[in-house]
């Protein structure tokens, strides 16, 4: 039983990393648009279409952050039970909890933006 359940949570992991694949390549899209933009050429994407891409980037990756705190914490469970030293699954949900504080100011920001802007706060120049 407890294979099956290690199981579940590796399926879990491997759908969250194809999505996290997903996101990047949002990011891509969205920091390639703002390329063509910068040059004066024809864009892919209106301003509020980016902003309602971001919108959903955004969002898509407070939800992963969720799921890989929720994966971290089924392995803690496991390793509990087990009687495994439990420091380093602490520290990963930890870090989780840490990585979704970020994702909810990522989205206010986004949130609190005009469409004209909303490349610059997806992907911000340097």
């Amino acid at each position: 039983m407890q294979k099956d359940e290690e199981i579940k949570i590796v399926n879990i992991q491997l759908i969250a990393l194809i999505i996290a694949l997903i996101s990047s390549i949002i990011s891509i899209i969205i920091t390639y648009n703002q390329k063509k933009d910068l040059e004066n050429k024809k864009t892919n994407f209106s301003s509020e279409e980016l902003f309602n891409i971001t919108l959903f980037n955004r969002i898509l990756i407070i939800v992963l952050s969720f799921v890989f705190l929720y994966v971290n914490y089924k392995l803690y469970k496991i390793s509990k039970d087990q009687g495994e030293d439990l420091k380093s699954y602490i520290l990963q949900i930890i870090a989780s909890i840490i990585t979704i504080i970020p994702g909810f100011i990522a989205l206010y920001v986004v949130l609190l933006s005009s469409t004209e802007q909303i490349v610059d706060v997806e992907n911000p120049i340097i």
